[in-house]
């Protein structure tokens, strides 16, 4: 989830009891995880829900998954010989990728995390762009959208929970992409891989 700079340090090994004031020893929370990290603790009016092992793992997965998506974009940048793939609206095409969630400021403003209802998508980062050519919707133009790099899927109802584990791997998936048009798009464009993925 995106929070801005809603975010706090938290101790893996808790203060109270000799933990550390070091990044070795910290995992970064937005507020509301922060709060929700388990029972009330005298010792931790926030508390702690989970070991320090499984503190660890999970700031460790979230860490390699930043890492790696930085390196997909240093390693474009670094390209001498960039190729731009061109795909058409509706086309059937196949791509690779990095699976990532993201949460939004949803309705009824699209605005704020406070004040608006939070949708959580998934996005297909790709480690190269693409340039999407696509039909204005209003006129009917053709319109050429370059440096798309994240595609928001587009899925059956039934695909977040059957697909859990591809979150933050590479995987190849297929479908039709589209231009995003709504407030409730937030890609570059979009990845429309329903019935495609059993």
């Amino acid at each position: 989830m995106f929070c801005g700079r809603n975010i706090e340090l938290h101790h893996i090994e808790m203060e109270s009891k000799s933990g550390a004031s070091t990044f070795a020893n910290c995992i970064p929370l937005c507020f509301n995880c922060h709060a929700e990290a388990g029972h009330y603790n005298s010792s931790h009016p926030k508390g702690t829900k989970y070991s320090p092992a499984e503190l660890r793992k999970h700031r460790d997965r979230w860490y390699q998954a930043i890492e790696k998506l930085a390196f997909s974009e240093k390693e474009w940048e670094e390209n001498t010989d960039k190729k731009v793939k061109e795909v058409y609206e509706d086309q059937i095409v196949t791509l690779k990728g990095f699976v990532w969630r993201e949460a939004f400021p949803g309705p009824p403003n699209y605005d704020s995390f406070e004040t608006d209802r939070v949708e959580t998508y998934w996005m297909l980062v790709l480690p190269e762009p693409v340039s999407l050519f696509a039909n204005c919707f209003e006129t009917e133009e053709t319109i050429k959208i370059d440096n798309v790099k994240k595609l928001q899927l587009y899925v059956d109802p039934d695909f977040y929970d059957a697909k859990r584990d591809i979150v933050r791997t590479d995987i190849e998936l297929t479908g039709k992409l589209f231009m995003s048009i709504t407030g409730h798009h937030h890609g570059d464009a979009n990845f429309d891989i329903r019935g495609r993925h059993a």
